[in-house]
């Protein structure tokens, strides 16, 4: 029986790459950039930030098949459909951004644990 069979092809709706992590104001407004598109999200797995966007593949059939399987790309080819996401209702990422708001409450917290960090180091 092939493990794909009665899969909804999770891995067929979305893709994600690292990033680099973001070093200075530039870079974190560019992931809030990010954020301010639809079916995009940020994530942080220890100290690799990536960025994913939900988009199913346009190979995809009504029936979560691929369409081109014998050319599908050496990607796909390589993604091991017995230990895939398709078991998992979510991933397990250390922090997940899926908006503006939450990214800034996040850096609001980020930075208030530096300033107090200074503050303490200057006394």
């Amino acid at each position: 029986m092939t493990p794909c069979r009665d899969c909804g092809a999770k891995c067929c709706k979305y893709f994600a790459f690292q990033i680099e992590a973001p070093k200075n104001k530039h870079d974190f407004e560019n992931i809030r950039w990010y954020l301010a598109h639809k079916n995009v999200s940020v994530f942080i797995e220890g100290r690799r930030w990536h960025l994913e966007i939900k988009n199913e593949c346009r190979y995809l059939t009504d029936d979560h098949r691929c369409s081109i399987y014998e050319k599908r790309p050496l990607i796909c080819r390589e993604h091991d459909a017995y230990t895939c996401e398709k078991d998992f209702d979510d991933f397990c990422h250390d922090i997940v951004f899926h908006d503006i708001e939450e990214f800034d409450r996040y850096l609001e917290e980020r930075f208030k644990k530096k300033k107090k960090k200074k503050r303490k180091r200057k006394k």
